[in-house]
This record gives C-alpha cells, sequence and structure tokens, in this order.
C-alpha cells in the first residue's frame, strides 16, 4: 500500500520556471513549496531535486525530468502529457486527476507513488521499479510496463487495454477490477 506524501501544512508560493533552473544550478533542494496554475512547457529540468511540494491545477508539458527526484511531492489537477521522468526518483509521491499521456518513466524508481483518477494512456514505465505503487480509477491504455520490478503493485478499476506487460512478474497482483 502506497503511504502518501508528507508535506508541510502550507507551503510557501513559488515560480516553479525561475526557482527550479537555479536550484539545479546551485545543486539545492527545491522544499516546501506550493506551484499554482503555472504553465511551463518543453523545458529540460533534468536532475531537479524538489521535496514537500504541492502542484495545483499546472501544466508542465513536454518537460524533461531525467534523474530528478521528487519526495513527498503532490500532483493535483495536473498535465504532465509528454513529461520525461527517465530514471527519476519519485519516493511518496501523489497524482491525483492528472493527464500524463505519453509521459515516459521508462527506468525510474516509484516508492510509495499513488495515481488516483488519472489519464495515462501511451505511457512508457519500461524498467521501471515500482514498490508499493498503486494505480486507482486510471485509464492506461497501451500503458508500456515491460521489464518491471514490481513489488506491492495495486491495479484498482483501471482501464488496462492493450496494456503491455512483457516480462513484468504479476504474481500478487490483482486484475479483476
Amino acid at each position: 500500500m502506497a503511504k502518501a506524501p508528507v508535506l508541510p501544512p502550507a507551503g510557501e508560493p513559488g515560480v516553479f520556471l525561475s526557482q527550479a533552473p537555479a536550484a539545479i544550478e546551485e545543486g539545492e533542494w527545491l522544499e516546501g513549496m506550493d506551484f499554482v496554475g503555472q504553465t511551463v512547457t518543453g523545458n529540460d529540468l533534468a536532475g531537479v531535486e524538489l521535496s514537500g511540494c504541492r502542484f495545483v491545477r499546472c501544466r508542465l508539458t513536454g518537460c524533461g525530468f531525467a534523474a530528478a527526484t521528487f519526495r513527498d511531492v503532490l500532483f493535483q489537477d495536473c498535465d504532465l502529457s509528454r513529461c520525461r521522468f527517465t530514471r527519476a526518483s519519485l519516493t511518496r509521491c501523489a497524482f491525483e486527476d492528472c493527464k500524463a499521456l505519453g509521459a515516459d518513466f521508462s527506468g525510474a524508481g516509484l516508492r510509495d507513488v499513488s495515481f488516483s483518477r488519472c489519464r495515462l494512456d501511451l505511457t512508457n514505465c519500461n524498467a521501471a521499479a515500482l514498490r508499493d505503487a498503486a494505480f486507482r480509477d486510471c485509464s492506461m491504455e497501451e500503458t508500456a510496463l515491460s521489464g518491471c520490478r514490481v513489488k506491492g503493485l495495486t491495479l484498482e478499476r483501471c482501464a488496462l487495454t492493450r496494456v503491455n506487460f512483457f516480462q513484468t512478474p504479476l504474481a500478487g497482483v490483482d486484475l479483476t477490477s
């Protein structure tokens, strides 16, 4: 069962597009920030490190988050379509009512991560490590989950049409709903 993010009561308002590149350059974490209603398109933010942050109604399409670290982060009602989270580390993160069409989580580590009521169609999760990851009420049509390392995976009421589970062990995963 995925653990919920540990978030501060109310984060400091931030401007993601101006603060993230500076934090990457300085090798610093963005901590306890709230990003609300922001739009970032196509930016390379590889290696960004976030902790205790909230993204609410943000549009972060086509952005690169390769080798980024997300710890205790909430994405609520966001559009993350075509974002690249390759080799990223996500721990205690929650995605609620988000759209991530064609997102790339290949080679990423997802630990205690939950996706609720999300559109994840055409998402690439090949070779990802999924530990205590939960997908509830999600559309995951044509998602690639090949060669994943799985421990404690929950799939409840998800649309799994044409999902590729090649070389992903599903022992103990309940697919009845």
